[in-house]
């Protein structure tokens, strides 16, 4: 099972593939959408990435009008995870 520190870095690297972002300009607490400047397109593309690299299902807990920053997502990975 992946660390919570493991979960953080490969939802970095996604952020950097799909919109170019390096990891150092990457807050964890930053808002995908209002601070990284993410669309629903990107997040359901990082839901859908880390949900096959994890093996997790994580399609009921997409939702595009709730805010997500790389910690709530890291949060609802290692919950999943976990169950």
């Amino acid at each position: 099972m992946a660390t919570r520190e493991e979960i953080k870095t490969k939802i970095k690297d996604l952020l950097h593939e799909l919109m170019g972002l390096e990891q150092s300009e990457i807050n964890e607490d930053a808002l995908m959408y209002e601070d990284l400047g993410a669309d629903s397109i990107i997040i359901v593309q990082l839901y859908l990435s880390c949900q096959d690299h994890f093996n997790v299902t994580l399609a009921d807990e997409v939702n595009l009008a709730e805010p997500v920053s790389v910690n709530s997502m890291a949060d609802t990975i290692e919950r999943k995870m976990q169950a």
